[in-house]
């Protein structure tokens, strides 16, 4: 098993290496510690490519932080996918994770990436659905007496009652 670091380095004018992110990864043990520069435009992230080439099955990846490893939701459930898909563990300095023990993290990750895909599955068939012009279904509400009653629909702007 072999264990490899890596973080992003923030898009910050005169920032051109963290000795102190490198450092921290080779003291936790890594053999090789990889890195990516953010830009204006985005994150080209051979480093990391590197750092998950360099890395056999089995093998660890350590990030300072879960910001040195993705900026957002959607990358660091990327990389995680990624992570599984090659049959690696990861270890995260702060806030302390480690899949090796616990896979709780990838388990989770796996949940959020599920559901954030069916929010774009439902978005979509909502989109289809007003632009077919399908009906939406009248709301009823239900009075203390337990009778249910139609909810006038307020989605439509009616300025006279302004």
């Amino acid at each position: 098993m072999n264990l490899v670091g890596y973080y992003r380095l923030p898009p910050v004018r005169g920032v051109f290496f963290s000795p102190a992110q490198e450092e921290r990864l080779l003291l936790l043990g890594c053999q090789e510690v990889f890195s990516d520069r953010c830009l204006a435009g985005g994150v080209v992230r051979s480093g990391l490519d590197r750092a998950l080439t360099a890395l056999e099955p089995g093998g660890v990846l350590a990030v300072p932080s879960l910001h040195a490893l993705a900026g957002a939701m959607v990358d660091l459930l990327d990389v995680v996918r990624r992570l599984r898909a090659l049959n690696l563990d990861l270890v995260v300095v702060q806030p302390p994770i480690d899949t090796r023990s616990d896979a709780g993290f990838f388990e989770a990750c796996q949940t959020l990436a599920t559901f954030n895909g069916e929010r774009s599955l439902v978005r979509n068939a909502e989109a289809t659905m007003i632009a077919r012009g399908a009906p939406r279904e009248e709301r009823r509400a239900v009075t203390n007496s337990g009778e249910a009653v139609a909810e006038p629909d307020l989605s439509s702007s009616d300025d006279s009652l302004s």
